[in-house]
């Protein structure tokens, strides 16, 4: 467990939120406050989420560490983001075996708990972020250095990472709601020779139109790499290559990745991807049209920001379109990639606060 204090508690919260990001690698746990519509992560608690059997005690565990620096501390709210279906306030994670029950951490702990899907979480961080500091987003430009500015109310996210999520979020009132979404499972479209092999490819080993998951993930990165192997574009004798064969599978896309730095061959595998990814996020930002802004999430767009901004490859193909009027609105819409890996803690203390007070 690693515990790291960010931030004292300050009279002026007028709310405290216990909150947490659950997924398959680390349970993230914490404390977060509200004040004038604001919101300051205090505390952040990590587990390695494989050591973990039970999850209620971790958020009690969390709750001790709050009071063992402030006794007399009560707390408002908890809102935990997990990794798969919820339904009736229950989580059934999909990469662990335990689950995340609301109604037992409210029973259990006396505080009124909320789970929510970790896409979801996400999207209520959206309005948290400031597209002004480097830290947080990463500005994807368009071709000359202009970026449109944010307009409406209308956000989305779209993230590739060990699976692909999408979300979007509209604001009612002074509130903010986040819709479910399983958009990362729409049928893959090709749009050029290279994406049509690889669909083609994937189609021959399971007897079925692919979707979009299978190209826009860690395994996606994996699968475009088989791709070029069938199809000769890489070495199977290349030293590099051979490397990257001995390995995992969960291991390859790292190092597909950091080999494509300077070797030609995995640096055309990571630009097909970035391609793919951006033609899909197009299909998206056509449907929903958020010209409050269109956000990366998930660790493949921050670790490699490279390839997306590089020759402006991702904004580029994005705005690839045979309708011109469509093309201007996709041209109206900022595109920004999330760097700050806390946005499902603040996401999760702001949809406690939109969804629960």
């Amino acid at each position: 467990m690693k515990v790291q204090w960010k931030k004292d508690v300050d009279k002026k919260y007028r709310k405290l939120i216990l909150v947490g990001d659950i997924g398959g690698t680390n349970t993230n746990l914490g404390l977060a406050a509200e004040y004038d519509g604001k919101i300051d992560l205090l505390l952040e608690v990590v587990f390695e989420s494989s050591t973990v059997t039970q999850f209620t005690p971790c958020v009690k565990k969390t709750m001790e560490v709050v009071r063992e620096k402030y006794p007399n501390i009560a707390f408002d709210l908890c809102c935990i983001s997990g990794a798969g279906p919820v339904k009736d306030n229950f989580c059934k994670m999909t990469n662990q075996n335990w689950v995340i029950d609301g109604n037992e951490i409210q029973d259990t702990l006396g505080v009124r708990t909320l789970i929510i899907n970790d896409f979801s979480a996400i999207s209520y961080g959206l309005p948290l972020l400031n597209p002004a500091d480097p830290s947080q987003i990463e500005v994807l430009r368009r071709p000359g250095g202009s970026n449109p500015e944010p307009q409406g109310d209308m956000r989305a996210v779209v993230g590739a990472g060990t699976g692909l999520g999408v979300g979007f979020l509209a604001r009612m009132g002074e509130r903010w709601r986040a819709f479910p979404s399983e958009g990362g499972h729409m049928d893959m479209a090709d749009f050029d020779e290279d994406s049509k092999g690889f669909k083609e490819f994937l189609q021959k080993g399971i007897g079925i139109v692919p979707e979009y998951e299978m190209g826009l993930s860690g395994t996606g990165i994996k699968n475009y790499f088989n791709y070029f192997l069938e199809s000769g574009r890489l070495d199977k004798s290349d030293p590099v290559i051979q490397e990257i064969l001995k390995l995992p599978d969960s291991n390859k896309p790292a190092q597909i990745s950091k080999a494509a730095s300077d070797h030609a061959g995995c640096r055309s595998v990571m630009e097909g991807f970035v391609r793919l990814y951006a033609r899909f996020a197009a299909s998206v930002a056509g449907f929903l049209i958020p010209k409050g802004g269109f956000y990366l999430a998930g660790g493949i767009s921050g670790k490699n920001l490279d390839f997306f901004s590089h020759n402006e490859l991702f904004v580029r193909t994005f705005e690839r379109h045979c309708n011109p009027n469509i093309l201007r609105v996709l041209q109206e819409i900022p595109l920004y990639v999330i760097k700050d890996y806390s946005i499902s803690l603040y996401g999760a203390a702001n949809a406690a606060m939109s969804l629960m007070v």
